[in-house]
């Protein structure tokens, strides 16, 4: 009794050394099926997203997208067909925007998630339902690019209604939203004109009967070994191969320019909609390409409106300071205090940054109201003796223009003190336009048009702004003063 009291008394403490739990095992539903239920969700009054959805001015934003909504029903008729629940489709935007999701995910997500769905507003419409990824789609679709550059600023406006933002400071800068294409090389888009010309004249071949007996080959294959001569090729031989690749191509091209020139409006008219697109980028953009390619090769000098891009029009190529040479368009922002987002129109792919202050500083005015801006603070980019008169006609008391070059003599004993807060505060909204370009799209846009790509850039613009009331209306983040 003693041996079999001492090895107990071992394993007690063998068991305790090893803190090991005292427990049993259940096979209980192992050898089981799932089944299909109904499981009741509790969202917690205080979750993130039911705070967020209770300081949002619904009616406001709802008025914003009206318009979009009625112009673009068929025939403008409106209050005909199916009712469009704009309290579900405004939800499934914001969140959209929030998460950078996809329309199949957000969709996937708002059908999983009880606290999305309440957020677009279950329990609170008639009928509710998850939209589908197509109709979310057609949605946002419909929704111009002011229209969405509106929804960004009207969040702004909603938190300086509640105390989260102060717009009494803004501070300007401009980022490069890249385009969604590749590095604009004349060595690939010439091979891609060859291919486009290949498929279309293809398509003509076998489906038009007038080219059937035509004898026409494209050879890409030859564009493309001379494209990749002119990349593994010494540097004093690259212009002699490039002479013979741009030689190449538009003699393989110019081979389909001519047979479309016999095309009749009615074949045209019967082509698929990828063909019809590659004809139209073809005829569009082919000749005048080569032109300007055959320009550069003559010259040494590129031509200032030579193509970038057979799919985008609105791209230029800019190059900051020590950063390297991006293809796209120019975006304007102010940030207000509290770390909220305003832009202004963009009517131009390029908005130069002195020629965009005075459009900031009304888009301010007519958000915020005259007279309430007191402090700007801008880079070098915007310094101007006009603009530095406009912001003083305007009644700001705080002006921090950075001057070019060596700092002039101050005006008082005070300049460089408030220079030096301005200066500060103003590179305040680089981290902000970081994580616009990480975590939404105005770094690189994944759209292919170019309305739909200035409309990323808002939108990302939106997402950030509503993450932003988001942590203010949850608590997480409080206005420094």
């Amino acid at each position: 009794m003693c041996s079999k009291a001492r090895i107990a008394g071992n394993l007690a403490v063998t068991r305790i050394r090893a803190k090991l739990p005292d427990m049993s095992i259940s096979e209980s539903g192992i050898k089981s099926k799932i089944k299909s239920g109904e499981v009741n969700i509790k969202v917690a009054a205080n979750h993130p997203l039911i705070k967020l959805g209770n300081v949002i001015e619904w009616e406001e934003l709802k008025e914003l997208v009206l318009p979009d909504i009625k112009a673009s029903t068929k025939k403008s008729k409106w209050w005909l067909g199916r009712k469009l629940k704009l309290r579900i489709h405004l939800g499934a935007y914001m969140l959209q925007q929030l998460l950078n999701k996809t329309d199949r995910q957000i969709e996937y997500d708002i059908k999983d998630n009880a606290a999305y769905q309440i957020f677009c507003g279950k329990g609170i419409v008639e009928d509710w339902h998850c939209p589908d990824h197509t109709k979310i789609e057609e949605f946002r679709s419909r929704l111009s690019c002011e229209t969405q550059r509106d929804l960004a600023n009207k969040i702004s406006v909603i938190a300086v209604k509640l105390g989260f933002a102060r717009s009494s400071e803004m501070d300007i800068d401009s980022t490069v939203q890249k385009a969604n294409i590749a590095y604009p090389s004349d060595v690939n888009l010439m091979v891609k004109l060859a291919e486009k010309a290949n498929k279309v004249w293809k398509y003509m071949k076998s489906s038009i009967s007038f080219y059937a007996d035509w004898d026409i080959k494209v050879d890409v294959k030859n564009i493309k070994s001379k494209a990749r001569r002119c990349f593994f090729s010494k540097i004093e031989d690259k212009h002699k191969v490039l002479q013979e690749l741009w030689h190449s191509a538009y003699n393989e091209v110019g081979k389909v320019s001519r047979a479309c020139e016999c095309l009749l409006s009615y074949d045209i008219a019967r082509m698929p909609r990828n063909i019809k697109r590659l004809y139209s980028q073809l005829e569009k953009y082919g000749r005048n390409y080569m032109l300007d390619v055959l320009s550069f090769i003559l010259h040494k000098k590129i031509k200032a409106d030579k193509v970038l891009s057979f799919h985008a029009n609105e791209v230029q190529c800019f190059n900051k300071g020590n950063k390297r040479i991006s293809f796209g368009r120019s975006i304007q922002l102010g940030r207000i205090k509290g770390n909220f987002i305003i832009s202004c129109p963009h009517d131009r792919v390029r908005m130069e940054d002195r020629h965009s202050i005075e459009l900031m500083i009304r888009t301010h005015e007519e958000l915020f109201g005259e007279g309430i801006l007191g402090s700007v603070a801008a880079d070098k980019g915007y310094y101007s003796k006009a603009n530095h008169e406009v912001l003083s006609s305007s009644g700001i008391k705080e002006i921090g223009l950075q001057k070019p070059g060596r700092n002039s003599i101050p005006q008082s004993p005070n300049a460089n003190e408030i220079e030096s807060k301005l200066t500060n505060r103003r590179a305040g909204i680089e981290p902000l336009i970081g994580h616009m370009k990480n975590k939404w799209q105005l770094g690189r846009s994944k759209m292919k048009s170019d309305t739909t790509t200035l409309s990323a850039a808002f939108a990302s613009m939106l997402g950030f702004n509503v993450h932003q009331l988001m942590r203010y209306a949850s608590g997480r983040a409080k206005l420094a003063t």
